[in-house]
C-alpha cells in the first residue's frame, strides 16, 4: 500500500524556531518529526510519497540519510493550497485502491500508525477509515459527527461540535477520492479541503469507519505542543540503555547518551533524557528529566536544565537556569542568563503568537529562542517569552516582551530603562 505524509506547510506558528529548521525536522527526544513517523511505518506500506514545500532541500537531504525498507518519493507544492491540493499532486503517484495518509505535524505512537495502515477495511466493509482524539477543546478542530460505528461528517471548527473526538490526521483513503476531488470548489480559505472531500464520499455512499486513538497523540501546532511531544518520546527510551560509568558522575533514569558525548564530574541526570553527539555537560550540572540536549551542544558549570529541548551549537554558560524552554540553534548564553518558568499567580502562561494573545494551558512554559541568540551575564527572560533568531541582549538586562530577530536588548542604568534597538 502506498502512503502519504503532508509536510509542505511553513509552521509558522512555531517561528522562531521554523525560520531556519523545517517543522518535520524539528527533534523530538533527538529524532526528527517526520523520521518518527516513517519509522512507524508497518511491512504494508510500499513506497511513502512526501508532499514538501517549505525548506524541501533540507527536509529531502536529511531523510535521504536514513535507510527504510519502503521507496520514498518527493511531491513538491509550490502553493500551499490546501490538504485536497496536496493528495490531488499525488495522484498519478498512486498504484493501491486505498492509502494511508497522514499530517506531517502530528506525533503519534507506533502502535496507532501501525493500527490505522492495517486496518480491517474488507472485513467490516468500509472504504476508508480516519483516527480520532478525543480532545477538550473540539471547536478548534475538525470534529466527527458519527453514528453506528461510522463516520457521518466531518465538520470544521463548528462553534457547537456534535463531539468531543476530532480528525486526528491519520487516515486510509480510497482512490475515488481523486476524482471527487477534481469536482471540489475552493473553501472559504481558498483551498481544497480534504476533509470536504471526505464528506463528499460518505454521502456517495462511500462508507468510512473510525478508530478511536487510546494512546499518545499530538498536534505540534505550538511550540509548548513540541515540549509536550518531547517528554513523551522521551519516556520510550529503553530502562536498558548501557551508559558506562563515568566518575563522579550520578544518573538516574532511563537516558540515552551518545558514546561521543562528554559527561563531566559532578554532573547529576534524572532521566528521561537524550544527551547527543559532541556534547558537553558539566562539571556540577543538573539535567533534569524531559530534556533533550542536541550536537555539540556545551552545558557548562553548575547549570540546571529542564524539561528543555537544546538546539544544536548551542552553549549555557555557568550558573544559568533553563526550564521549559526551547534553545534554537548557535546560542550563546552568558553566565548567570535565568529563564523563569512560572508566574507568581501560578496561572497558565499566555505567548504572543501571529499577533495573537494565546494560551498555551502550561503553568510552566519558559521561553521559545530562535537561532544565534547571545546574551550577556545576568540576564533574565520571564515566561511565555519569544526570542526572534540572531538577537542579542545586554548584561543584566531583564527581557518582558518579545524580542524581535536581529535585535539589540540592553538595560540603560541612566533611565532604569531596556532599550530595543532593532535591526541590529
Amino acid at each position: 500500500m502506498d502512503a502519504i505524509v503532508l509536510t509542505a506547510g511553513k509552521g509558522t506558528r512555531l517561528l522562531p524556531l521554523t525560520k531556519h529548521l523545517p517543522k518535520p525536522l524539528f527533534p523530538i527526544a533527538g529524532r526528527p518529526l517526520l523520521c518518527n513517523i516513517l519509522d512507524s511505518f508497518s511491512e504494508k506500506i510500499s513506497r511513502a510519497i512526501i508532499v514538501v514545500g517549505h525548506e524541501k532541500k533540507q527536509i529531502m537531504a536529511r531523510i535521504n540519510k536514513e535507510s527504510y525498507p519502503f521507496e520514498i518519493v518527493w511531491v513538491t507544492q509550490k502553493e500551499q493550497k490546501g490538504t485536497g491540493h496536496a493528495i490531488q499532486l499525488c495522484e498519478h503517484l498512486i498504484a493501491s485502491k486505498q492509502f494511508f495518509m497522514m499530517y506531517g505535524d502530528i506525533f503519534a505512537s507506533r502502535n496507532t500508525i501501525q493500527n490505522i495502515i492495517n486496518y480491517p477495511l474488507s472485513t467490516k466493509k468500509l472504504n476508508g477509515v480516519i483516527a480520532t482524539f478525543e480532545v477538550d477543546a473540539p471547536e478548534k478542530y475538525g470534529c466527527l459527527e458519527t453514528a453506528n460505528e461510522k463516520l457521518v461528517h466531518i465538520w470544521e471548527k463548528k462553534p457547537d461540535p456534535p463531539s468531543r473526538f476530532i480528525n486526528a490526521g491519520l487516515m486510509i483513503i480510497p482512490e475515488e477520492i481523486f476524482t471527487i476531488l477534481e469536482k471540489l470548489e475552493e473553501s472559504d480559505r481558498g483551498e481544497i479541503e480534504l476533509t470536504d472531500g471526505i464528506n463528499k464520499l460518505i454521502q456517495a455512499g462511500r462508507p468510512f469507519g473510525f478508530y478511536e486513538i487510546d494512546d499518545y497523540w499530538i498536534d505540534t501546532g505550538y511550540p509548548w505542543d513540541l515540549l509536550a511531544a518531547n517528554a513523551l518520546g522521551l519516556k520510550q527510551i529503553r530502562r536498558d540503555s548501557k551508559i558506562l560509568p563515568v566518575a563522579g558522575v550520578t544518573i538516574e533514569g532511563p537516558v540515552e547518551i551518545s558514546d561521543s558525548a562528554v559527561l563531566r564530574p559532578g554532573t547529576f541526570i534524572q532521566g528521561p533524557v537524550v544527551i547527543d553527539e559532541d556534547a558537553v555537560v558539566g562539571p556540577n550540572s543538573f539535567i533534569r528529566s524531559g530534556t533533550y540536549i542536541g550536537k555539540n551542544v556545551r552545558i557548562g558549570n553548575a547549570v540546571e536544565i529542564k524539561n528543555s529541548i537544546i538546539l544544536d551549537g548551542t552553549t549555557i554558560g555557568h550558573l544559568s537556569y533553563v526550564g521549559d524552554s526551547i534553545i534554537g540553534s548557535r546560542c550563546n548564553f552568558g553566565a548567570g542568563t535565568k529563564v523563569a518558568n512560572l508566574k507568581l499567580d501560578d496561572r497558565s502562561i499566555s505567548m504572543q503568537i501571529q499577533g495573537n494573545r494565546v494560551d498555551s494551558g502550561e503553568r510552566k512554559l519558559g521561553t521559545i529562542m530562535g537561532d544565534n541568540v547571545k546574551t550577556g551575564i545576568n540576564v533574565s527572560i520571564m515566561p511565555g517569552i519569544s526570542i526572534g533568531e540572531n538577537s542579542r541582549i545586554g548584561a543584566h538586562t531583564l527581557i518582558s516582551t518579545n524580542i524581535p530577530p536581529n535585535s539589540l536588548s540592553y538595560y540603560e542604568p541612566e533611565t532604569g530603562r531596556v532599550i530595543l534597538k532593532e535591526n541590529k
